[in-house]
């Protein structure tokens, strides 16, 4: 074996050099496929939820993403705001943002197609690409919300970072108009799925720059403006979800699919009520590249050639 191969090997032993290449993925993906004011005792949708009149219906949603420094593009805009004042109630749909070199395949990525996506999940990164996807209609005081934010980004070859987000901003006022009665115990049924992971692999040599990170959260206010009093407040462990990873041993995944109920709440015919709901997700990358084997060589070469000087100026 030549003395070059012989050095060779010892230099990229010694700093552990991995052959193969792997990659990084942030996914933060909620889906909220019906949110309705419910009886607390039966669960069963309430019948005075028809009698709740809507003055007036805001949503803002915004999608977004990059890759590098380059910003994600899509069809439309990449924020939108719907009011309505007539007693309808707004939607707001935000085709989905996509960045990086895989960008113009993520259709496929996703089974076909990336937009409004509610079902595909990747444990593992899938490419090089950031997207940001949302939408929101319908109104849960007047017969069903659903929802849906969605930021994933991956990337598998060096040299890249970026990151996507969604986001839902949602608000109504609401005068109660019940025929019968003159208050009510109701609750809010929410049936979603989250996802929600960090992923480096475990393949990446250790001294690779590497970072994943996702969040989803969710928080519906509901107050009582004739007397001041919220009451209710309501931020859902599973809706709320956040991990970090710089390495494999902090990996983490959430996975959750249900419906659940809030607390108890009542409410007075013909108070005026406010209901905020906010929906949110985010993800970033990042993946930089270690220095090349051949550089590494150069570099235990010339180490390796300053020892032999030394020792023969000692020598000498």
């Amino acid at each position: 074996m030549k003395l070059k191969s012989v050095l060779a090997a010892v230099v990229l032993s010694a700093i552990g050099v991995t052959p193969a290449f792997a990659g990084v993925a942030g996914m933060a993906d909620l889906s909220i496929s019906q949110l309705l004011v419910v009886d607390p005792i039966t669960g069963a949708p309430s019948p005075f939820a028809s009698q709740i009149r809507i003055t007036s219906d805001s949503r803002t949603g915004t999608a977004a993403s990059n890759y590098n420094g380059s910003p994600g593009v899509g069809i439309g805009d990449a924020s939108i705001t719907d009011t309505r004042t007539d007693g309808t109630t707004a939607a707001v749909d935000v085709r989905y943002r996509a960045a990086g070199p895989d960008a113009g395949t993520v259709n496929a990525i996703y089974g076909g197609s990336a937009e409004n996506n509610t079902t595909a999940n990747f444990v593992q990164n899938v490419g090089n690409f950031a997207l940001g996807d949302m939408n929101i209609t319908g109104n849960a005081l007047a017969g069903g919300a659903n929802g849906l934010t969605r930021a994933d980004s991956s990337a598998d070859t060096p040299n890249a970072s970026g990151g996507a987000n969604a986001t839902i901003l949602n608000g109504v006022t609401v005068i109660t108009d019940f025929v019968a009665g003159t208050t009510a115990d109701l609750a809010f049924a929410l049936t979603y799925d989250a996802f929600v992971s960090a992923f480096v692999d475990a393949l990446l040599p250790a001294n690779q720059d590497s970072l994943a990170s996702g969040a989803i959260t969710f928080n519906l206010t509901l107050r009582n403006l004739t007397t001041g009093v919220t009451l209710l407040n309501w931020s859902p462990e599973a809706l709320n979800q956040g991990f970090q990873s710089t390495g494999f041993d902090e990996n983490a995944l959430h996975d959750s699919a249900g419906t659940i109920l809030s607390q108890t709440i009542g409410v007075v015919a013909n108070n005026r009520y406010s209901l905020v709901i906010n929906q949110a997700s985010n993800s970033t990358i990042q993946l930089q590249a270690v220095p090349e084997p051949e550089s590494l060589l150069l570099v235990g070469l010339g180490l390796l050639a300053m020892g032999v000087t030394a020792r023969r100026k000692r020598l000498q």
